[in-house]
């Protein structure tokens, strides 16, 4: 069943840019913000009837959608990444397997890059 008010959505750029910034980590998850979300502009394209009726004014709502979206989103929203097991490696050698595992990890960068650093405890 098709809708009444039926419009295909345009994005500019088609898919958004998202940055996000790692702003915390423990040994079971990451903490990361939204910072900036690169979305220029949304155009709504009437696909029924009823939808080319009321294009005009949906489009001048839409005008507003990437500021709306950036001014909830930006800089406010931080979400945890649960991380499938703590971090740590496990190595087996001649039968005998050696554990490492990254307690009091902190987080940093270096040269751009993500930065992970801690203490480890070898078993």
């Amino acid at each position: 069943m098709d809708a009444l008010i039926d419009f295909d959505v345009t994005l500019d750029p088609q898919e958004p840019n998202v940055t996000f910034k790692a702003t915390g980590l423990t040994d079971t998850a990451l903490s990361a913000t939204l910072e900036t979300i690169v979305l220029n502009s949304v155009t709504l394209n009437p696909v029924s009837d009823a939808a080319m009726l009321v294009a005009g004014p949906a489009n001048l709502l839409a005008l507003a959608a990437p500021k709306v979206v950036k001014d909830v989103l930006e800089g406010k929203k931080t979400v945890d990444i649960p991380l499938d097991k703590p971090l740590g490696t496990s190595i087996t050698l001649d039968d005998q397997t050696v554990s490492v595992k990254l307690t009091s990890p902190e987080l940093g960068s270096h040269d751009g890059m993500l930065m992970v650093s801690g203490t480890f405890v070898v078993s």
